[in-house]
C-alpha cells in the first residue's frame, strides 16, 4: 500500500472488525505515512499508544483498499485465512465472519478455510497423529541441538 509496511489486527469490538497499523515514535513520521495513505485514497487515524504513534486504516478503507490491490487483497485473505485455522476462538470468529461477509474473499480464502477446518478435525478426531507428528518435531529439534 503505497511503499508503507502496515500490520494486520483484527479488533474484538462490537462485531469484530479488521485493521491495518503502522507504529512510529515519531510524530513526523506518522503524520507523512498518514498523508502517503490519504494521496492513496484512504482515510489514516493516527492515535498515541504509549511511546508509540500508530497510524491506522479502518476496515472499511482497508476493504475498500483491498478491492483495487490484489497484493492487499492477497495479503488480507492469507492473514484471515491463518488467524480462522489458527486463532484464539474470538479471532477465529471475527476472522470466518469477516471472510464469509466480503464476497472479495471468497475465492482465496475460503477455500483455505474450509481445508483448515476440515485438518483440524481430523486431527481432533485422530489424537494419535497428532501425538506422533509433535513427538516427531521434537525429536528433529532435539538432533538439530546437537548435530
Amino acid at each position: 500500500m503505497t511503499g508503507v509496511v502496515m500490520y494486520l489486527e483484527l479488533v474484538s469490538g462490537r462485531g469484530g472488525s479488521l485493521v491495518a497499523k503502522y507504529f512510529t515514535r515519531n510524530l513526523g513520521n506518522a503524520l507523512a505515512v498518514a498523508d502517503k495513505l490519504k494521496a492513496a485514497g484512504l482515510r489514516p487515524n493516527i492515535v498515541r499508544s504509549n511511546a508509540n504513534y500508530v497510524v491506522y486504516i479502518a476496515s472499511a478503507d482497508l476493504l475498500k483498499s483491498a478491492g483495487r490491490d490484489e497484493t492487499v487483497r492477497k495479503a488480507i485473505a492469507l492473514y484471515l485465512a491463518d488467524k480462522a485455522k489458527n486463532g484464539t476462538t474470538r479471532q477465529r470468529e471475527i476472522a470466518e465472519k469477516i471472510l464469509k461477509r466480503n464476497p472479495l474473499f471468497q475465492p482465496m480464502a475460503f477455500c483455505i478455510l474450509k481445508a483448515g477446518i476440515a485438518m483440524n478435525r481430523l486431527i481432533s478426531k485422530t489424537p494419535s497423529l497428532a501425538y506422533m507428528w509433535n513427538q516427531q518435531q521434537q525429536t528433529c529439534r532435539i538432533e538439530h541441538m546437537f548435530h
